[in-house]
């Protein structure tokens, strides 16, 4: 009787056996998805004050909050849920070689970025509370903005991909044809 191959061992034959483009479309798929997700949960606009400090520092707590806009505030958890779309498509565009999935990362990158342009800068240069209360305030993006557009990109990358070659690989974990 032969033992089952372990979890392990069964992912790398299911790798040996997938094409480049497959393993291409996941990796691209699931970073653009931990991207999104990182970016929400990342500052999207930060406000400084350009005296002798951080807003942090200076703001009195009434206006310390005001500080940092992060994606969560900004986008009410909508990165969230589009970056764990986005994994679970590019496991179904690399594992099924899915076209209709790899349509679904192309549009989860076209809602990351009807987001940014639309929500985000619009806002990046407003100061709000902090630059009533302090003269010297400026607005700026920051490091969630940035996350977005790459995990915007990648999924785009990782769904284009998937269209333009869709039979260029077998599925992932489907046995080899004979």
């Amino acid at each position: 009787m032969e033992a089952s191959p372990t979890l392990p061992n069964r992912v790398l034959g299911a790798l040996r056996e997938a094409g480049v483009v497959s393993i291409a479309v996941l990796v691209l798929g699931v970073l653009g998805g931990v991207a999104l997700i990182v970016a929400e949960l990342s500052p999207v606009i930060t406000i400084e004050v350009l005296t002798t400090g951080t807003c942090r520092e200076i703001a009195d707590t009434r206006v310390r909050d005001a500080c940092e806009v992060d994606g969560i505030e900004q986008h009410g958890g909508a990165f969230i849920l589009l970056g764990a779309l986005a994994i679970v498509m590019a496991l179904g565009a690399a594992r099924r070689a899915s076209r209709p999935a790899g349509l679904a990362l192309i549009v989860v990158a076209i809602v990351v970025v009807a987001f940014v342009v639309l929500r985000d800068l619009p806002k990046a240069n407003e100061t709000g509370l902090v630059g009533i209360r302090y003269e010297q305030a400026e607005a700026g993006v920051d490091t969630g903005l940035y996350l977005a557009i790459l995990g915007a990109a990648l999924c785009a990358a990782a769904g284009s991909l998937r269209l333009v070659r869709p039979e260029a690989s077998r599925s992932i974990g489907a046995p080899p044809e004979i």
